[in-house]
């Protein structure tokens, strides 16, 4: 008798255990049940199902939406929450239109609730929240995407703006998010139009916030963004906390540089850490001070040193000088050659501030240009009379560097 063929079916597992514990204890399947509309009986997957996959997928892996169903075929069916040949049914076309009814949901009620519980669920400590943004690049026109009412809903506006992938070419949204200070955990996400100025969100995530938690009196941790007058006179007013950085731009930042000239300041230290870089390194030793000069809206001003930081930025200046004498070095050669093309001193001085931006050293190095007059000699046809051969030329050399501060 003949035994049939044996046959090995291998399926991925993976970390998909431990997701779905945490989304059943989040409540995730009921809870977009709840909100989403009824489902169309025609349909071969009901929208709540296709996007408990899709969230599977962005947890997980992140493949494109056409590639969900060879990916989900790869995957054991009941860790999706599927059977064994439901896979087949998760073209881009159902996925799309899950998607289409997750846009119909009120979204604010559904986020709200999805937070609430997940706090409570999981503990999480709300006396302190961090948040940040960034720019989420995209690529193509994207013509209809101009902030238009699609079904009575607002909808995004993909613009320029300042680019934090430093491609300006290219449209964008901005991301906003805010974790928890206890275990980094999401509790406050949102998309703004590509071009929204990133000190303008914060007032309104602070608000919402306070609504989360139920009072004012949490930290609001954010980095130099934050600190505009508009934006701490309003959490202050509010009786709300928040701590930021001041931006070196703000008139606090020479006043105390120049205080520090004629005064000694009493540093304290507050932490040290080993050496985020080398393992065998220094710990890094970290001062601080409170500053005597006020912040000019009144709030208090803390500043911190960072010996880390310090031989960090001594690197960085040395990088800069070499890289930037290194180019000045390179220049010089081609002005010397006798097909160089920089013929005019404004020419010179303008490719020399060239390579000082940008090898970032302007601050560091300063340069002269010396002006060398050449007499050129040349005989012409027949008795050479005095006079007769003298031509004279100017030629602007490279800047010559003089001073450089290695810090």
């Amino acid at each position: 008798m003949k035994q049939p063929a044996f046959e090995l079916d291998s399926k991925f597992v993976g970390a998909l255990p431990i997701v779905n514990n945490v989304l059943k204890r989040l409540h995730f399947s009921q809870l977009l049940r709840r909100h989403l509309p009824p489902p169309d009986p025609r349909a071969k997957m009901a929208p709540a199902q296709a996007l408990e996959v899709l969230t599977r997928n962005l947890i997980l892996a992140r493949v494109p939406l056409y590639a969900i169903r060879e990916w989900a075929r790869q995957v054991a069916p009941d860790l999706l929450g599927l059977e064994s040949d439901s896979a087949q049914d998760l073209s881009d076309d159902p996925l799309g239109r899950a998607l289409d009814r997750l846009f119909d949901v009120d979204r604010n009620a559904f986020l709200t609730e999805f937070v609430l519980h997940m706090i409570r669920v999981f503990q999480i400590d709300l006396e302190q929240f961090h948040n940040d943004s960034t720019s989420i690049t995209l690529q193509g026109e994207y013509a209809e995407a101009d902030g238009r009412r699609v079904r009575g809903k607002p909808t995004r506006v993909i613009s320029h703006g300042f680019n934090k992938d430093h491609r300006p070419d290219l449209k964008q949204l901005l991301w906003i998010l805010t974790v928890s200070a206890d275990g980094v955990v999401p509790v406050l996400f949102k998309v703004a139009d590509g071009n929204t100025e990133d000190s303008t969100t914060h007032i309104e995530t602070w608000t919402t916030l306070r609504r989360l938690v139920g009072r004012p009196d949490f930290l609001y941790v954010a980095d130099s963004k934050l600190c505009t007058g508009d934006n701490l006179q309003f959490i202050h007013s509010q009786s709300g906390y928040f701590v930021t950085v001041l931006p070196q731009s703000r008139k606090e930042d020479k006043l105390f540089k120049d205080w520090l000239q004629a005064h000694s300041a009493d540093w304290k230290e507050i932490a040290r850490r080993p050496n985020p870089i080398r393992k065998d390194g220094p710990w890094e030793i970290i001062m601080a001070v409170e500053s005597p000069i006020p912040d000019a809206n009144g709030f208090r001003l803390i500043w911190y040193h960072s010996s880390f930081k310090r031989e960090r930025d001594s690197q960085s200046r040395q990088t800069a000088i070499n890289r930037a004498w290194k180019a000045l070095e390179t220049i010089a050669e081609v002005l010397e050659g006798p097909r160089c093309r920089y013929r005019q001193r404004e020419g010179v001085a303008k490719k020399a501030e060239e390579i000082l931006r940008q090898a970032g050293a302007s601050r560091w190095l300063q340069y002269d240009i010396e002006q060398i007059e050449e007499h050129a000699y040349r005989r012409k046809a027949g008795t050479p009379r005095f006079g007769h051969a003298l031509a004279t030329r100017n030629k602007d050399p490279l800047p010559s560097p003089l001073e450089a501060d290695p810090g």
